[in-house]
């Protein structure tokens, strides 16, 4: 009998396992698709070049255990954070306008913070009024982060994130380097989860191959997933759990990769963009990630979802369009065929992108992370109380699920 069977096999299950591992305990992942790191994934091939379909960044890279790993594997990223640049319709905002942005913005999530420290979990958005003209940049920035505008989001969600330092692009694929840390781990691909039974001395875990079992699980599925019913849990799960899951949804981010033909960006090596337009838009533009002649698109929160949802040749228009506002008419016919679409809100593995605490809710993330009957343990960002949304949320919730299971089994 196996010591632990891990349901996912994205950061947080990857993580478990070699710690697992570490300890000298046996472990399988069983993972849905066909390739692991779940949200982190790369492609290397259809531009020849790396080009991440989920997280990009290390964020807070002081406390982001990736940093060493990528280091060690020589996975290349950034030694500093990308130049940020705000467009207003075309026309690039001058030095003091950007300032102002910022200076607003700062102020903005500054306030979150304050009110964390002396009033109760609410909506960001009941914080503000809109008066002021960078209100919109606020709201377009909050979403990016959360996945949700902040009419739906956690103040303490938010303010509980542990944001330090500059976020590092990760040019050699982020998807990429938690690949590689599955290593020789033991997984079954192409081996979607359906059942997860506990018994009083183990846990039987049913797939289309057969019906595994173990002394104990680790479940790292999104919080989309087990919303969706997708895997049946017996016993039912108890109701502070389901409570927990029901309070996490998951918010939205979904890209698209374009490529140009001849150079038509000029010397926006890296730059992170944010085309200002209505505060319900909020995109960010990658311009020429890893000096490579392209731009990839991130739709953020129920804009995002609703432009994957008009199909590919909607999310390239749109994105061509706020290019050419920028750049000019000429871009158009530098345009290659070829591109790249990510929409994690349809993928039936993960059905959205980060979970976004609602409002008042934001401790669920701490039921969502206990453990139910010592058998049955979770992990994944949205256990994460301070990384949330993040691969090494993700990651380090995959080595304290680790530890908590081979304390029982």
């Amino acid at each position: 009998m196996l010591d632990v069977v891990i349901v996912g096999a994205g950061a947080a299950g990857i993580a478990a396992a070699r710690r697992l591992s570490e300890l000298g305990l046996s472990a399988l992942l069983v993972e849905a698709k066909n390739t692991v790191g779940g949200r982190a994934s790369t492609d290397n091939d259809t531009f020849g070049v790396p080009v991440d379909l989920g997280c990009y960044w290390f964020h807070s890279p002081q406390h982001n255990p990736l940093v060493g790993h990528a280091d060690a594997l020589g996975i290349s990223y950034l030694a500093s954070g990308q130049e940020t640049r705000y467009a207003r319709h075309g026309r690039w905002l001058n030095e003091a306008e950007a300032s102002a942005c910022e200076a607003y913005v700062a102020a903005c999530f500054e306030r979150i913070e304050a009110h964390v420290r002396y009033g109760q979990d609410r909506a960001a958005a009941e914080l503000f009024e809109e008066s002021d003209p960078s209100h919109a940049v606020f709201e377009a920035e909050f979403t990016a982060k959360q996945g949700v505008p902040p009419q739906h989001g956690s103040t303490f969600d938010f303010a509980r994130y542990l944001w330090t330092g500059e976020d590092l692009p990760v040019v050699g694929g982020l998807g990429n380097l938690i690949a590689r840390l599955a290593g020789d781990l033991r997984v079954s691909l192409n081996t979607p989860v359906s059942r997860v039974e506990t018994l009083p001395e183990s846990v039987r875990v049913g797939t289309p191959q057969g019906t595994l079992e173990a002394r104990a699980a680790i479940v790292t599925v999104s919080t989309g997933v087990l919303q969706s019913g997708a895997i049946r849990f017996a016993p039912e799960l108890p109701d502070w759990k389901c409570d927990a899951i029901d309070a996490l949804p998951m918010g939205h981010c979904n890209k698209i990769a374009l490529s140009f033909l001849r150079p038509v960006l000029g010397a926006c090596d890296n730059w992170l963009v944010m085309p200002l337009r209505r505060s319900v838009e909020a995109v960010e533009l990658v311009l020429k990630p890893g000096g490579h002649e392209m731009a990839v698109g991130l739709f953020n929160g129920p804009f995002g979802k609703q432009l994957a949802e008009a199909g590919v040749l909607a999310m390239v228009d749109y994105t061509l369009e706020r290019l050419v506002e920028i750049f000019g008419n000429d871009l158009r016919k530098a345009l290659s065929p070829v591109h790249l679409v990510a929409d994690w809100d349809r993928d039936p593995s993960i059905l959205g992108y980060v979970s976004a605490a609602l409002p008042g809710r934001a401790d669920a993330r701490l039921d969502l992370a206990r453990a139910v009957d010592d058998r049955l343990f979770f992990a994944g960002e949205a256990t994460s109380s301070q990384f949330m949304g993040d691969v090494h949320g993700a990651w380090l919730s995959g080595i304290d699920a680790a530890d908590a299971a081979a304390r029982v089994v």
